[in-house]
Parts: structure tokens; sequence; C-alpha cells
């Protein structure tokens, strides 16, 4: 139920249970007090009735007729506020007299109220001995009722006045509340436009300081997710176009080189399969075959390389990338390539291992395209990582004496692409100018799922 209730309705069911323990803590010192409250003043309204009638019948020693003024005494007395008076006959009666209850005689309060507080009956009795003869006992017994009232009164206006409080510091707080929580809604309706999509988000900052920090916080969100948003878009534009253009040019390599040789072989093939040419003529004809068919091999293999790398499968990873440097230096031999790979990559997954490949085909790639370098160098070792779950990693390190990369260069498909093939197998990518000049390019994979990966270099 409490789970259902919003933020401002929590805070006013606080309020309102501190304020009930208010109440009642009130009503408890009330209680506390109130018994020996009325029990003395019981006894100083029956003191002070006592010592009146003392003194009035002292007084009526000295009268001729005492019976007369008795009466009219007695009658006034009648009229005291916090004592019941009566005149029994004898001890006896005074003792039977309507004095043990006065619940029913206390206005307004109720019967559980006065309950708590009614003191157990006391009676003084005073005999009315005039010139020697008896006139009858006087019997005085406090009444509480006044008293008792007046407790009620007090427990009632402290209620009301504690409800009073109460309301007013409800509303109060429905609205102060409302106010102070009011960008909480702003902070939703801005996270529901970012969960569709929207990143045309702009938090105006009001309220607590906190709140004022998370909406700050929210609208960079919104920037940095537009940025992103905005990258992925030129990247997938990006990757569709080189998608284009290198089927443009699978298509073109298979026209231009392939439909040549195959010509051939059909022109040759024909002119074996007319009249009945002599061994000189087959033998020529079929060493053509054999050239043309050549030829096709050589570009199924180019184009085979460019789609999976030649032997990862068969070889493993350390041939493959022998045999790549291997055409990288026979096809620029401007560029001078030196390779260190360890033979010991039986640790190494399938994913892994292409994912290295690519990083260093990539690497080499962006050299000859950007870097102007004279010297690349490329190393593929294992690292040991201290207080990682993983134990042990593959490190690939590709680099060259170029023109190096600024720190405010753009990355494109190749880097981001290559960053994404590391993270999916765990690892981290750092590409770096060197202090001197050149690029240096670090991928390091952990053979086992690492959560927390931590380059050891800047």
């Amino acid at each position: 139920m409490m789970r259902r209730l919003s933020l401002r309705w929590r805070l006013n069911l606080l309020l309102g249970a501190l304020l009930f323990l208010s109440l009642l803590v009130n009503f408890a010192l009330i209680s506390w007090n109130a018994g020996p409250r009325v029990a003395a003043e019981s006894e100083s309204d029956e003191t002070l009735a006592r010592e009146l009638v003392e003194t009035a019948l002292a007084s009526l020693q000295e009268t001729p007729d005492p019976e007369p003024p008795l009466r009219r005494l007695l009658a006034q007395l009648q009229n005291l506020r916090h004592v019941r008076i009566m005149v029994a006959a004898d001890a006896a009666q005074a003792q039977t007299l309507p004095f043990a209850s006065y619940a029913s005689q206390v206005g307004g309060a109720p019967g559980w109220f006065v309950r708590l507080f009614e003191p157990r009956p006391s009676v003084t009795i005073v005999p009315a001995t005039i010139h020697g003869r008896n006139y009858g006992d006087i019997v005085i017994a406090a009444n509480p009722t006044g008293e008792v009232a007046e407790i009620w009164t007090e427990v009632c206006s402290i209620a009301a006045t504690t409800l009073a409080f109460g309301i007013c510091l409800f509303v109060l707080i429905l609205i102060l509340v409302g106010r102070a929580i009011a960008p909480i809604a702003d902070v939703g309706r801005a996270i529901t436009r970012l969960a569709r999509g929207d990143t045309d988000v702009k938090i105006v900052p009001r309220g607590p300081p906190e709140f004022v920090d998370i909406g700050a916080k929210i609208n960079g969100l919104a920037v940095d997710l537009a940025k992103v948003s905005a990258e992925n878009h030129r990247l997938m534009h990006q990757m569709m176009r080189l998608q284009d253009e290198e089927r443009g040019q699978i298509a073109r390599d298979l026209h231009d080189e392939m439909g040549p040789p195959l010509f051939c072989i059909r022109a040759n093939v024909s002119a074996l399969s007319e009249g009945a040419p002599g061994p000189a003529v087959v033998r020529q004809n079929v060493a053509a075959i054999g050239e043309q068919a050549e030829a096709i091999q050589t570009l199924l293999r180019r184009l085979l390389q460019r789609l999976r790398p030649p032997g990862l499968d068969e070889l493993g990873l350390a041939e493959a990338l022998r045999t790549l440097v291997g055409s990288w230096r026979a096809a620029h031999p401007e560029l001078e390539i030196s390779l260190a790979v360890t033979d010991d990559l039986g640790l190494v997954g399938e994913t892994v291992e292409l994912a290295a490949y690519r990083v260093v085909q990539e690497s080499l790639t962006n050299i000859f395209r950007h870097a102007r370098a004279r010297k690349a160098r490329v190393s593929v070792d294992y690292l040991p990582l201290a207080g990682q779950s993983a134990t042990e990693a593959l490190r690939v390190i590709v680099e060259d004496d170029g023109i190096g990369i600024g720190t405010t260069a753009i990355r494109g498909l190749g880097l981001t692409g290559m960053n994404e093939r590391v993270q999916s197998c765990g690892g981290k990518l750092n590409v770096a100018a060197l202090a001197g000049r050149g690029t240096r390019v670090e991928a390091v994979f952990p053979l086992t799922p690492a959560s927390d990966l931590v380059l050891g270099v800047a």
C-alpha cells in the first residue's frame, strides 16, 4: 500500500503520525498530573469547608435559638462548588449518603474520562452540637465535578489545537512539497522522451540544488546521446558507402579480371573441339587454358583474402599474420615491416584470433593510407594480468614512425570497427601518438572473461 503512495502523501502520513503521537504524549502527561491534581483540590476544598462549618457552629454557640440560623447556614453551604454538604441524623446514616460517584454530575465529560480521575470518596463528619444539644451530623464530601470538567476542557482544547495545527501543516506541506518535488515530474518526462529516442530534451533548472544538479546531468546526457546518435548515423552511412564500394570493387574485379580468362578458356576449348588439331596445337591450347585457370585462381585467392584471412583456421594466428605481413612487404617494399609473434597461441580462441588479425590488418592499412611511415612494427605476445579475474591476456601492438595521430582526430569506420571488435571480446583498445613521431595501437584481449581490464600503458 505504501509503495503506491506518492512522496507527498508519505510525508503527510508521517506528519500525521507524529502529531497523533504528540497528542497521545500530551494526554498521558495530563493524565499523569490529573489524578494528584484532583485529589489535592478535593482535599483542599474539603478542609476549607470543614473549617467554615466549624467556624459557623462556633458562632452559633452564642445564639439563643440556633436552629433557624443553622438551617440557613446549611442552605447556603449547598451552593459551594467543589464540596457537597448534607445533614445526617447520626453517624450510621452519614455513611450511607450517596457520595460514592460523581460521574453523572460532570457536564460534558464522558464516563470513561471521569472514571480515570474520580478519587475515592472521602467523607468528613462534623457533629452539630450547640448548647449541649445535638442537631445531627453535618457530612462534608469532596465533589470533584468542576475540576474533572476543567481537565476535560483542557484535553479538548489541546486536541482541537493539535487538529487545527495538523490541518494547516498538511495544507502547507501539500503546497511546499508539491513545489519542491515538481522537478521530479520534469525528470520523469525527460527520461521517457530519452527512452523513445527523442534527444531534444531540455530541463529548466528549478527546485532544490539536488534537482538542479540532476536536471543538468540529464541535459548533458541528452546532448551526449544526440552526439552518439549522430555519430552512429554517420558511421552507418559511411559503412553502407564502403560496403557498396567493396561490392562494386568485387564486381569490377570479377568482370575485368575473370571475364577475359574465362573467354580465353572458352576460345581454346572451342579450338580443340573443331576438327582434329595436331599435338602442337593441343599442347598450346592446354597451356593457355592452364594459364587462364591460374589467373582465375589467383583472383579468387585475393578475393577470399579480403573476405576471410587465409590459413587462420588451418594454420593458426601466427602463420596467418606472417602471411599477411609477407603480402604487405611484397605489395609495399618501401615500408619496412617487422613481425614478432609467439608460436604458442593455443589458449587463444577463434573469436580472439579473428579480432587480433583484423586489428593488425586495419592498422597496417591505416599506416599505408595515412601515416607516410617508413617503418612499422607488429608484436603479438602474452601479457600477465595482476589482480584481474583473467590471469593472462593476448597483447597486440602495431607501431609506426609516421606523422602520428592528432588529439582531435575523428575516428573513422576502421578505428571504430577495431574498437568494437576488441570490446566484443572483453578487451580494451588504446590508440595514441608516440612521444617522438608515429602512432601506437595496442589491443589487449583477456583469455578469460574480465570485467575490469586496465591497460598498463598511457
